[in-house]
């Protein structure tokens, strides 16, 4: 990884910690969900690609727009309008999108999975018993740790989210068009669905 990408993780890393306060708020800790609006909780995790920092992009309108930065241990919290969305993340030219459908005053949760060397994919945590292998459900032995050990994210350096927005802009057509080719049973399992909400 750049020299760039480092600094630009360890400076959101160390804007979440902040100074020290008598009274320490609990930073993992999710907002309520915004009245008439969707909550999406992006959760990270893993020991690999630990050190990688990576930016979640919506891309609903064809134009790529930075959501924020999610170093590893930490939960990027955003609010959407209800409907029909698409998001993006990666470090390009390596990226991946999830689609996703969502009601207003629910709330949402996505698994940050680092694929070493193949940069980073997003998981839906859905909203059932059982979930197909790969895949993740609000049953899944792993989520209480991920919801546990991951504290909010911290704001990119604007200088950073330019750079990184430019080269997103340059590869986003070609990289959503090669994603258009995957099968429906693929996209099924990069699909957010409105009934995946929070119980």
């Amino acid at each position: 990884m750049n020299t760039k990408l480092r600094l630009a993780t360890f400076v959101a890393s160390f804007m979440v910690v902040g100074p020290v306060m008598a009274a320490k708020p609990d930073k993992t800790a999710v907002p309520p969900v915004a009245a008439g609006q969707a909550q999406i909780v992006f959760l990270r995790h893993s020991i690999v690609g630990a050190d990688i920092g990576t930016l979640i992009y919506e891309t609903t309108s064809g134009q790529p727009k930075v959501l924020g930065i999610i170093p590893n241990n930490r939960k990027l919290v955003v609010s959407v309008p209800p409907g029909d969305h698409v998001f993006m993340i990666g470090n390009l030219p390596k990226c991946d999108f999830l689609q996703a459908s969502v009601l207003p005053d629910k709330r949402y949760h996505v698994v940050v999975v680092s694929r070493w060397p193949d940069g980073f994919t997003l998981r839906p945590v859905r909203n059932t018993q059982a979930a197909q292998q790969g895949e993740y459900s609000y049953a899944h032995p792993d989520l209480p740790d991920l919801l546990k050990y991951t504290t909010l994210a911290g704001r990119a350096p604007e200088s950073f989210v330019k750079s990184e927005l430019k080269n997103a802009e340059a590869h986003y057509p070609a990289k959503w068009q090669q994603w258009q080719s995957k099968t429906a049973e693929q996209k099924a399992v990069l699909t957010l669905g409105a009934g995946d909400a929070e119980s």
